[in-house]
């Protein structure tokens, strides 16, 4: 009898149009969609195990696997803050028409405070097209499981 891992992909709206690819030593062994499970069967020993899309990707996890073994792992989006920053960016692009009926003069400093609410959600969407695309996903054991033994 064969080992198991099972990837468990939380539904998350970042990315949710879009498949993972799954590798197993190097080799794509299947794809789990947006708050779905993949099954793989693999030999017993130790697997590398990450996942893949476009050139985005997520650190490698080694697993080692005994005869009939199940592991369980846990998919996601390693984009936690994304929201916050969203907010900000809507703000500032929404600040304008939102002072505009306030009795002051915003014209010296608006634009200072427009650029300063985008620059965060800039340098974290440029963060992970850059240094931090191998880190745009996440991959770890699921311990919480109800099935983990």
């Amino acid at each position: 009898m064969s080992a198991k891992i099972i990837i468990n992909r939380k539904s998350q709206w970042m990315n949710r149009m879009r498949d993972f690819k799954v590798f197993v030593d190097d080799q794509e062994a299947g794809k789990v969609k947006n708050g779905n499970s993949e099954e793989i069967v693999v030999e017993e020993g130790v697997h590398v195990v990450y996942l893949k899309f476009r050139f985005y990707r997520s650190a490698s996890l080694t697993i080692t696997l005994n005869k009939s073994e199940t592991k369980f792992l846990l998919a996601q989006s390693g984009m936690k803050y994304f929201w916050a920053y969203y907010i900000l960016f809507i703000l500032a692009l929404l600040l304008k028409p939102l002072i505009k009926n306030l009795e002051t003069d915003i014209s010296a400093w608006l634009p200072y405070l427009q650029i300063g609410l985008m620059v965060p959600l800039l340098l974290y969407v440029l963060y992970y097209l850059t240094l931090g695309r191998k880190k745009y996903l996440l991959l770890e054991e699921d311990h919480n499981n109800i099935f983990n033994s």
